[in-house]
């Protein structure tokens, strides 16, 4: 006949299987969660990321344009406004005629010949800003996995 301490001890063993399996689901619940967490961080990390690196790159592109951003929008805004008075031109001139028109052409021609440069040297710096963001983005990631391979609470659980 088992003693009461045997039967005490022969209880626990048995609820020891669903007392592991609950500490491994718990366990596993606590890493999804961790795993979430980071996730969320690293999404907000690129998404700022992603914020500087379009504002550098539009920088970058303007600076080798040699154009100010500003310029560059007042430029369109002059072809747009160019544009218009030419179409008003074209319809006076079907009625009237006139040097103005001949004028205003050569005006917009020499504007789009302008705009063409300027979108061929956006072409041609294209795969140099690809290469640039690639770049900035594998630093940024590599910093981030250094700061997180530093972080004490990680550098303490490391096996000696």
């Amino acid at each position: 006949m088992p003693t009461a301490n045997e039967q005490r001890l022969s209880a626990r063993l048995r609820r020891l299987p669903g007392q592991l399996l609950l500490a491994l689901v718990n366990g596993t619940a606590v890493l999804i969660i961790v795993a979430a967490v980071l996730v969320l961080v690293a999404a907000v990390r690129i998404d700022h990321l992603a914020a500087n690196v379009a504002v550098t790159m539009t920088d970058a592109v303007l600076t080798r344009l040699d154009a100010e951003p500003q310029q560059f929008r007042a430029e369109l805004r002059s072809f747009g406004d160019k544009v218009s008075q030419l179409t008003v031109a074209l319809k006076t001139a079907a009625t009237d005629g006139g040097p103005v028109l001949g004028r205003q052409i050569t005006e917009l021609g020499e504007q789009v010949a302008a705009l063409r440069a300027g979108i061929e040297q956006l072409d041609g710096a294209k795969s140099r800003l690809i290469d640039e963001t690639v770049a900035a983005f594998g630093q940024s990631v590599a910093a981030g996995v250094e700061r997180w391979r530093q972080c004490p609470s990680l550098a303490g659980n490391e096996p000696s």
